[in-house]
């Protein structure tokens, strides 16, 4: 039995897609917080979705019954949740039987205690699970979900509002990374203990990236540079909530840093064919820009 975590989230709404549209021979189950919205949002009102809450313990036992690989997302990016939502749940899912984790990790959580995602490998690591770590950078998605905001920016100030200087972003299609996971969750053992660092096919600073937008969107679109109090004033009055400022202020400061300019090969290689350039998602994406439909 396969598990799907996060299918709210960008790689794990497009792994649900997915593994609904192939009607693949692996069973499989899908975690969500809202049985009925999952399946809308899928246009699949039999889809395997049962109910999930990190914070109500009653749901894991049905979620987890008889996994044997499970793919896991962090909800919420933070220190607190590392220790009250992901060790634990980790190891309710091993002691459930389940013999490999495909992980949505960042690049650089090998090294880089900082972020949270190094604990959570270590675990992971630590757990008797086989793991495949798919270490991803920033995906072009961000640009356009509820909770960053920055879609709204995009449409309503014509601004890319993000505090990252003049650093670079590898930017990454989560459908790409989707693609990728469907691999390895229906055949592990070709990824068994083994990490991937995914990015991008273009280093884009990001007033290339604003400049892309605004073509792709027929729009003007640009860069503002702003401090990180000035993003902070607005992320908090917009009721974005502390734990997401803080992890996109860790994200945007490694980029300031020149920290996220990885780029490989291997998403690629995974795929058998290039990966999707910015270029292609922002024309892919125009429509949910202009249905302002940030999920």
């Amino acid at each position: 039995m396969i598990v799907l975590t996060g299918p709210t989230g960008n790689v794990g709404a497009e792994v649900a897609r997915l593994m609904v549209e192939r009607e693949t021979a692996w069973p499989f189950r899908i975690a969500a917080h809202s049985v009925e919205r999952t399946r809308a949002r899928l246009d699949a009102p039999q889809a395997p979705v049962v109910a999930f809450d990190y914070d109500d313990r009653t749901t894991w036992g049905p979620v987890l019954d008889g996994v044997t690989t499970l793919f896991l997302l962090f909800p919420l990016p933070s220190p607190r949740t590392v220790t009250t939502r992901m060790k634990p749940f980790i190891d309710a899912a091993v002691a459930a039987g389940c013999r490999h984790i495909v992980y949505i990790s960042v690049p650089g959580a090998d090294r880089q205690k900082v972020v949270p995602h190094y604990a959570v490998e270590r675990h992971i690591e630590a757990s008797g699970a086989h793991y495949t770590f798919l270490r991803c950078g920033f995906f072009m998605q961000n640009l356009c979900r509820k909770v960053s905001t920055h879609g709204v920016d995009i449409m309503d100030r014509g601004e890319l509002f993000i505090p990252g200087g003049d650093g670079v972003t590898t930017f990454l299609d989560s459908r790409d990374v989707a693609t990728v996971v469907v691999q390895v969750l229906t055949d592990p053992s070709l990824h068994r203990d083994r990490s991937y660092t995914l990015t991008g096919p273009q280093q884009l600073d990001l007033d290339s990236a604003a400049r892309l937008l605004s073509r792709a969107l027929d729009r003007p679109v640009r860069y503002t540079r702003p401090s990180l109090p000035r993003f902070w004033i607005r992320m908090f009055g917009r009721g974005v909530s502390w734990d997401t400022v803080l992890f996109m202020t860790i994200v945007y400061t490694l980029t300031r840093l020149g920290r996220n300019d990885t780029s490989t090969d291997q998403l690629p290689e995974l795929l058998g064919r290039p990966a999707t350039t910015f270029e292609r998602w922002a024309h892919d994406y125009r429509p949910v820009f202009e249905a302002r439909d940030w999920t």
